[in-house]
């Protein structure tokens, strides 16, 4: 594929997937650095393309990948909201930012895909339908996975805190 090829068919699908990592994301700032990162990989992989059912479909495959490997190497951060409803109390706010961090751990031993729905529905706030169209899954299939994984996370959670009971 020539840079002209690449221009015409490559770089008009750029707002359609700005638009797909800003949801995915959050972010402008961490979408436009992976819409990057997606036609620096589309432009390496140019020879191969023309082979390819639809371009489309493979951009929006690999942006997905690329904005999932962003939120898996997020940092938990410490939600200022929490601070403020337990007031002057410093063990109350540490004891809830020590369950959150609890919770990410247990949420580590997850199997991937279960991880990944749990975090984008109850921590990045996403709707059943995005985690389906990024999961290539039915909205059911992505309710059950998020069902079996918090039934999951809060036995291991429960073993925890009970613990020597």
């Amino acid at each position: 594929m020539t840079k002209e090829e690449f221009q015409k068919e490559v770089m008009p699908m750029g707002d359609k997937m700005y638009r797909i990592a800003y949801r995915l994301l959050g972010n402008s700032e961490s979408a436009r650095d992976v819409l990057q990162e997606l036609y620096l990989k589309l432009w390496e992989k140019r020879n191969e393309l023309h082979q390819l059912s639809s371009i489309d479909a493979f951009a929006c495959t690999v942006l997905k990948n690329k904005c999932l490997d962003k939120l898996r190497l997020q940092k938990p951060t410490i939600d200022i909201e929490v601070l403020n409803t337990h007031g002057n109390n410093p063990e109350a706010a540490f004891d809830h930012m020590e369950g959150i961090s609890e919770i990410h751990k247990i949420m580590q031993l997850l199997p991937e895909r279960q991880r990944i729905i749990m975090q984008m529905r109850d921590i990045e706030g996403c709707s059943f339908e995005e985690i389906a169209l990024l999961a290539d899954t039915t909205e059911n299939n992505v309710r059950v996975q998020l069902c079996i994984a918090r039934k999951w996370v809060k036995e291991e959670l429960m073993k925890v805190y009970n613990y020597g009971i």
